[in-house]
């Protein structure tokens, strides 16, 4: 197939993947195998490719009516853990298998001790109660195949380990023991940007991430594998091309083990295969060819994976990349060191901007510049991390600290960056933001190429109109993005932001926020940041405590208060200049 044809194959698939047609799936089967035959004979390889989409179509339909069925009352078996427990406020979460279907297990605070130590791959006696899952995305629960809830009664040992995640297991737990040295502030974010692993990320870490446009360095995606071919590139050359596509296969299969198969790392791991797979046959596959075959395989493979926003953004981002990143870097002015990473970042903004948009409902204003700050020291830290990162875990603590320290100043500048990006005092760019911005933007090009036709072909008269014409026009669209983006100004009174979440005005300027004992953090931080608000003096819960708030407070450089406390509501505070 030509890479159109293969393009056009990967979008068809993708969409009978998420419509889920209700297809027979060994009618689906049939239809492949008569359209393989045809395709062989006919030479047209596309009727084959169409033909999967009706096997993906067919695997959708079959795999959401599966996750329909009613539950048993009670569940007993061996459960195999498909991710790592987490921690939350009320006990520990992990996703299992039992018996063939995936369950969301909540594990209380008398069995954690059960279960806590324990990671992707490990295996127990599992006895539970299932019910309904109420509050979770469908999107989310669909791509991870979950059944249900599973309230968890009891927990005891059961088979051993299955070999390769052990070995995964191993490598991850190496790396978490050789960050010790980063302190709990910034461990998971070492962490994350490694592995992935972001159970033990605060809120306002999360938070501020996002905030800047830079919560895709804490999700493994392709950059990672990128940076794991790069690192075992040495290796890898040692190895006759004939057989190296085998040890590529065996790399990424462990990178995607220990990574705990996110999504965006599937579809990253299946084109450095397919590319691969290529290479060891003496061909040369497009980006194109290799973005389409990898969807392909995917989703014919998993067709729900349509529905992880992960692997959304990550095919997105990709597509983009490929599409967009050469012209823009063509088009913009300034040396090669600049343009070609900041080309990358605009085309991977504009690729992913309408799924961030729906979302979210906003993108942040200070991505790209944080993008273009960050990304280069997080590839280092990917780097570093799966070379001298994994070394420390090996050795004693003290050596590990100053084996980390390179790792442990990167680290520290993307926090800063993230940090100093999430309290830019700009408004975030909503959906009419966007649109303002593009159409100034489209207009200032065309204004500067007429301009520069006019002073070239124009009389002295008319290149100094056109100049004046072009300052006006420049003008107009400083004033246009400048009032797009200012923070927007509060009168005086009580504004509600979010269920539970309020901004009060006194008369003279000065910022409280008040947040119910309720409003849960991200919640809260969101809120804010959606409103504009990146600076307050106070923030009040109705709460018995402030730790609730307290990253709330921290993030707007406020003092945490409960309403029961006199300078909660002191008059006098108003007198302080906002």
């Amino acid at each position: 197939m030509h890479d159109r044809s293969v393009a056009l194959v990967a979008v068809v698939v993708a969409v009978a993947a998420r419509v889920g047609p209700p297809v027979p799936l060994g009618l689906a089967v049939v239809a492949a195998g008569a359209a393989l035959a045809a395709a062989v004979v006919l030479r047209r390889p596309v009727v084959f490719g169409l033909a999967l989409a009706l096997v993906a179509g067919g695997r959708a339909h079959a795999a959401t009516v599966a996750l329909a069925v009613p539950p048993p009352a009670r569940i007993s078996g061996v459960a195999q853990l498909v991710s790592d427990p987490e921690r939350g406020d009320f006990g520990t979460r992990v996703m299992v298998r039992v018996d063939g279907r995936r369950w969301l297990a909540e594990v209380p605070r008398d069995l954690e001790s059960s279960i806590g130590r324990r990671l992707m791959g490990d295996r127990v006696q599992m006895v539970g109660r299932p019910g309904p899952i109420t509050g979770a995305p469908r999107g989310w629960v669909l791509s991870r195949h979950l059944a249900g809830r599973l309230t968890v009664q009891s927990i005891g040992d059961a088979a051993p380990t299955l070999w390769w995640y052990a070995v995964a297991n191993e490598v991850h737990r190496r790396l978490d023991l050789g960050s010790r040295s980063f302190g709990d502030d910034r461990r998971p974010l070492f962490l994350g940007l490694v592995l992935g692993d972001d159970r033990d990320q605060s809120d306002l870490m999360s938070f501020r991430f996002r905030a800047s446009g830079l919560g895709h360095l804490l999700a493994v995606s392709g950059q990672n594998v990128a940076f794991l071919m790069a690192v075992a590139a040495p290796l890898l050359t040692r190895v006759r091309i004939r057989w190296r596509w085998i040890a590529v296969a065996v790399l990424l299969a462990l990178f995607v083990l220990t990574t705990r198969a996110e999504p965006s790392v599937l579809r990253a791991a299946t084109m450095a295969g397919t590319a691969a797979v290529a290479t060891s046959t003496g061909r040369i596959a497009s980006g194109t060819r290799v973005i389409g075959l990898a969807v392909i395989g995917l989703l014919v493979a998993d067709p729900l994976l349509v529905h992880s926003t992960g692997f959304q953004l990550s095919v997105a981002a990709s597509a983009s990349l490929l599409v967009l990143a050469r012209p823009i870097a063509r088009r913009l002015p300034g040396p090669a060191w600049l343009c070609e990473p900041l080309s990358v970042t605009l085309a991977a903004q504009i690729g992913t901007a309408p799924l961030l948009l729906g979302l979210a409902g906003a993108m942040p204003p200070a991505s790209i510049l944080a993008n273009l700050l960050a990304v280069p020291a997080a590839g280092l830290v990917m780097m570093l991390g799966l070379t001298t990162g994994l070394v420390a875990g090996f050795i004693r603590d003290d050596l590990a600290a100053v084996v980390q320290v390179p790792s442990r100043a990167l680290v520290w500048w993307i926090d800063a960056v993230a940090t100093s990006a999430a309290r830019v005092p700009l408004r975030p760019l909503a959906p009419m933001s966007i649109s303002i911005l593009a159409v100034t933007g489209t207009a200032t090009w065309l204004l500067h190429r007429w301009w520069s036709r006019r002073r070239v072909d124009g009389s002295a008269g008319s290149r100094r109109a056109t100049t004046a014409a072009a300052v006006v026009g420049a003008a107009a669209g400083v004033a246009v993005v400048t009032a797009t983006l200012a923070p927007p100004s509060w009168a005086p009174g009580r504004h509600p932001l979010w269920s539970g979440v309020a901004l009060v005005i006194d008369p003279c300027g000065g910022r409280t926020v008040e947040v119910n004992e309720r409003a849960r953090v991200r919640d809260t931080l969101d809120a804010v940041w959606l409103a504009g608000v990146v600076r307050a003096e106070r923030v009040v819960t109705h709460g018995r405590n402030t730790a609730a708030v307290a990253p709330v407070a921290t993030q707007l450089g406020a003092e945490a208060l409960t309403s029961s406390d006199p300078s909660a509501t002191d008059p006098k505070r108003c007198d302080r200049p906002p």
